[in-house]
């Protein structure tokens, strides 16, 4: 069967995500839903390889064909070189090949309440987001409590890791796991792991033991990804728990004790940090190299702000691929009405302050929302959203 360039990815064939509730799907891109039990995932997606060797999009990989059509490269390009498309279209049939990347959480241990996060990747957050839905069941969150080990599943799959060159550790926090150790000798005692590049997320609160760093040393090389989420005062805002100092401190010792690796910081943007964009990558930019940025899709997504928000942050920034993000903003007066909640719910909980924090971006809210508060028309609803905002934003 003939592929084609354009619709083929080629981690249906090589890959896999385990989810947090030990389910299968592609890759984290994958809708959550469509994930399924281990022993059910190579006949579940044999129908999507199909399809992408008849040259249709699935619209599960929306993301990628966006970033694609907004000329960014996306996860399915990337993935396409990584595994050698171009070497392997002629021989890819319906069946799913020797696995070569897999990609999971060990658990969701972590030590942060990152505000655009949840107590699905934390176990910090879990507290909190039963006080919020006891307290604020308006700003949608749902707890979750999740089992303490991915690999385990992994255990129990008909797996050959002779191939296997490619592992991606997110978390909770994989420093400060208890199964992060287990998992990386679990690995060794199956295939031969210097050939295996090794990716790893972390918020950088941990300081590392000398045998973690020399068992991290005999993989092939390690992407480290440290997570910062702009300057210090807004990184410790969004980032619940962090220290700013203390975290760099760490992300350069690091680099001092690993080899053969390449430092990446992340930085993840939603409506709290965005307006410092350019500032924040230009802040980190000496001590990695290189930088990445993803953009937060859930409660505090700017994709769904009014005019007003995104002319006012492209006035002051200049980046390129937020000017092409911005263009898949769609103005939702209910997600953005839930963004408000949630910021101040938040707030509530914490004991902290957006006027500190980001003390530009709460004065155009405070004026935005006291506007808007001024021309609604209420029909006398008691749980009328501008009319309970009024004692907070005046």
């Amino acid at each position: 069967m003939a592929s084609s360039s354009d619709t083929v990815c080629m981690i249906p064939w090589e890959g896999m995500a385990v989810t947090m509730r030990n389910e299968i799907r592609p890759c984290c891109r994958f809708p959550g839903k469509a994930a399924v039990a281990p022993e059910l995932y190579e006949e579940a997606f044999k129908q999507l390889r199909i399809d992408m060797l008849n040259g249709k999009k699935d619209e599960r990989c929306i993301k990628c064909w966006q970033e694609e059509d907004a000329g960014i490269p996306s996860m399915r390009t990337r993935a396409n070189i990584f595994h050698g498309y171009e070497f392997k279209k002629d021989i890819l049939t319906e069946k799913p090949r020797k696995l070569t990347h897999i990609e999971l959480s060990l658990d969701n241990i972590c030590n942060f309440q990152c505000r655009m996060c949840g107590s699905q990747f934390s176990s910090k957050a879990l507290k909190r987001d039963m006080w919020l839905k006891d307290n604020h069941p308006d700003v949608h969150i749902e707890p979750a409590r999740v089992q303490k080990s991915r690999y385990e599943t992994l255990k129990d799959m008909d797996i050959d890791w002779s191939e296997l060159r490619s592992v991606k550790l997110l978390g909770g926090e994989p420093f400060m796991s208890p199964n992060f150790m287990d998992f990386l000798y679990f690995l060794d005692m199956r295939t031969d792991v210097s050939k295996v590049d090794l990716e790893i997320v972390t918020n950088c609160s941990y300081k590392m033991p000398e045998e973690m760093a020399e068992m991290i040393n005999q993989f092939k090389f390690l992407r480290l990804s440290g997570s910062f989420d702009g300057t210090k005062k807004i990184n410790e805002y969004q980032r619940v728990g962090s220290n700013w100092e203390e975290g760099l401190t760490n992300w350069l010792e690091y680099r001092d004790l690993l080899t053969k690796k390449r430092m990446v910081i992340h930085q993840t943007f939603s409506v709290l940090n965005l307006n410092t964009i350019d500032e924040s990558l230009a802040l980190y930019e000496p001590h990695c190299d290189s930088l990445s940025w993803s953009y937060d899709e859930y409660q505090l997504s700017f994709l769904c702000a009014p005019d007003w928000f995104e002319e006012w942050v492209l006035s002051t920034n200049k980046n390129e691929k937020l000017r092409n993000v911005f263009k898949k903003r769609v103005y939702d007066d209910e997600k953005w009405k839930r963004v408000m909640r949630t910021i101040y719910a938040l707030d509530e909980f914490h004991g902290t302050d957006i006027e500190e924090a980001n003390p530009e971006l709460a004065r155009l809210l405070r004026i935005n929302n006291k506007r808007r508060i001024y021309n609604h028309i209420c029909n006398g609803d008691p749980d009328c959203f501008y009319c309970n905002m009024y004692q907070e934003v005046i």
